[in-house]
């Protein structure tokens, strides 16, 4: 089953086409299965009522689900039915999770708004908080531009024994220990430009990072973050999100982006959503159509690839709800469900069409780079 999700797994390698999907939704999971025909159908809805920010699958085959408000729930049964696994937990607006093998033992972190960490050693039985996450000099300056203004947990990476965490907005935080303790890996000297939405790493080149940051655009280190570049600009636009790495060719990526920034979307009614790919690690884009809309309202806030065989099908959510489907290596698109929304944290309101203002949403406050950058940018 391929997970489609705004904060969790997002790469597969399977021996067969995968025709089971779970996604993510602003109202629970959706279930969609590909029929005899290919066609997708939905033929299943759980969680009902709940925001899901991310899905991640434990050893064993267990799901888990992210939830804003709730907190965290595990399925046995691939996600038709849920329980709810909160011991431990104290922060329950969770943005991220993921589960992997963390220094020989079997864990699942989930990350939350305002910015902490948690972990389980048995399946989410029990949780506690790695509180090295709140150790590292930045955290008084973590932010986020809407109110609360409260920085969060976006990316959660498992690296063989490293630990990986983007926080939004202000670090990119790296731990060699199991979460015992953090280094900031410095983005940019200034912290309001650490705007980490995502972190892409290879295995066999773990000192090659890569990440999406929503302020500056892509950026790369070569050295395990000791030093950062941005990558060539994408191509018309603005803001990275979601984003992805071929499970086998580190070279081939896709993310999704959007022109400008959340303020210009607002007063204009739309943010333009897009979808790029790289053939070359990063160092050149082209933008996709082939079936992608041209000019829509709604943002891509979430993203999977899947690999089999010789061919890479990638999977990407809207706000709007809609679901997209390639087969091609993003080449071709069509839409293969209508959902409710997929969308990072509050953008799915943000960008709902003839909306009243929504104070929340509206009221942003940014560093001066950014706010320098927004203010020029015509879009």
């Amino acid at each position: 089953m391929i997970l489609l999700s705004p904060g969790g797994d997002t790469a597969y390698r399977t021996a067969q086409p995968d025709n089971a999907l779970a996604v993510a939704t602003v109202d629970g999971v959706f279930l969609l299965e590909r029929d005899g025909n290919g066609a997708w159908q939905t033929v299943h809805h759980a969680l009902a009522g709940c925001f899901v920010a991310a899905l991640t699958r434990g050893a064993g085959g267990a799901l888990f689900a992210a939830t804003h408000g709730v907190g965290m729930a595990r399925s046995d049964d691939n996600g038709r039915t849920w329980r709810w696994i909160n011991n431990g937990i104290t922060q329950f607006d969770l943005w991220a999770a993921r589960a992997g093998r963390l220094g020989g033992r079997d864990v699942v972190l989930a990350g939350s708004m305002p910015a902490h960490l948690f972990i389980s050693e048995d399946g989410g039985d029990n949780w506690r908080e790695l509180p090295a996450l709140r150790q590292v000099d930045s955290v008084e300056q973590w932010t986020f531009p809407p109110p609360p203004r409260l920085g969060h947990v976006k990316e959660i990476v498992i690296q063989g024994d490293d630990l990986y965490v983007g926080i939004e907005i202000g670090a990119l935080l790296h731990s060699r220990d199991g979460g015992k303790s953090f280094t900031d890996l410095k983005v940019d000297p200034e912290i309001g430009e650490c705007d980490v939405h995502r972190i892409m790493i290879d295995s066999r080149r773990p000192s090659q990072i890569l990440i999406a940051n929503g302020l500056v655009g892509m950026m790369r280190s070569a050295d395990g973050g000791a030093t950062w570049t941005r990558d060539a600009k994408l191509p018309g636009m603005d803001y990275p999100d979601a984003c992805v790495m071929h499970p086998d060719d580190p070279e081939l990526l896709f993310v999704s982006a959007a022109v400008g920034w959340p303020p210009h979307w607002y007063k204009l009614g739309r943010a333009r959503g897009k979808i790029a790919r790289s053939r070359d690690g990063g160092q050149t884009w082209e933008r996709l159509l082939g079936g992608l809309p041209d000019g829509q309202r709604a943002l891509f806030s979430a993203m999977s690839i899947a690999a089999h065989g010789n061919e890479t099908a990638i999977f990407a959510g809207d706000t709007d709800g809609q679901v997209f489907e390639s087969r091609d290596g993003g080449d071709h698109w069509s839409i293969i469900a209508d959902l409710p929304p997929l969308s990072k944290g509050d953008f799915h309101r943000a960008m709902a069409k003839g909306r009243a203002a929504i104070a929340n949403l509206d009221d942003m406050a940014f560093n001066a780079k950014a706010a320098a950058r927004i203010a020029t940018t015509k879009v």
